[in-house]
């Protein structure tokens, strides 16, 4: 029986994002080179002192025009740098920006929201994906309910969820992936589950952001939400959430 009496829940999340517990997967990317049976190109250079020319059994070309065009050249599945000569090691940067989330104290009239953020950078690889992994936050004994859907956030229902986009509802918080200086350069995006303003989800395991070639760096926002019901036990919550980005290839 519930004393419907007694004060508000307690319900303070205090670890759900750790840098500590941060995996990065890559794996390793061969070097191809760009050929034909009459064709080679293995690094094109644009500048008048470049020494890596395009050659073949019939054909030699060397281009000459400074080296001071900057930025990449992207379509769907693909994109190409151009400028100094490149290396051709694939690169993948991620870092966790934020360290905890404290949502407070819960109670049934009141949802709790929460924001944090993380960063990556993928170069000349084939794109990402950032999976999360862990439980909702709990007492010991209870655990808040995850949103295995996306929904709209309910006061007086247990629900803990996260979207990774910019809400008006319950209140104006998060933000939309920023690419870094801007979308020329970043590529990165909200997986689908997590895209959509102002209804939640939580499931272990799920992809929740990537970018489908390489990019530019993108921080991503992720935004919290936390409510109770009547019911729900008292005490003080916490929980982890382990953030896993895998190159993909």
């Amino acid at each position: 029986m519930v004393n419907r009496h007694v004060s508000p829940a307690h319900i303070i999340c205090r670890t759900l994002l750790l840098g500590v517990g941060l995996y990065v997967m890559l794996a390793p990317i061969p070097g191809y080179a760009s050929l034909s049976p009459n064709f080679q190109i293995q690094e094109d250079v644009v500048g008048g002192g470049g020494n890596t020319r395009s050659t073949s059994p019939g054909y030699i070309s060397q281009d000459s025009l400074g080296d001071a065009t900057l930025g990449p050249a992207a379509g769907t599945g693909f994109g190409a740098a151009s400028g100094f000569i490149t290396p051709s090691e694939a690169t993948l940067s991620f870092s966790v920006d934020t360290s905890s989330v404290n949502l407070g104290s819960l109670s049934t009239s009141l949802t709790r929201t929460g924001t944090a953020t993380f960063s990556v950078t993928n170069y000349t690889s084939y794109g990402y994906v950032v999976q999360t992994i862990g439980n909702p936050p709990n007492n010991g004994s209870h655990t808040l309910t995850a949103l295995s859907s996306q929904t709209a956030s309910a006061t007086n229902t247990e629900q803990f969820g996260i979207n990774l986009t910019a809400n008006t509802a319950p209140t104006t918080f998060g933000a939309a992936p920023q690419q870094v200086p801007d979308n020329s350069f970043g590529f990165g995006s909200a997986a689908t589950g997590y895209n959509t303003a102002n209804v939640y989800k939580y499931v272990s395991g799920d992809t929740i952001a990537g970018a489908v070639k390489s990019s530019g760096k993108t921080t991503f926002s992720i935004s919290y939400v936390a409510n109770i019901a009547p019911g729900t036990e008292r005490g003080s919550y916490s929980g982890n959430q382990t953030l896993v980005c895998t190159g993909t290839y």
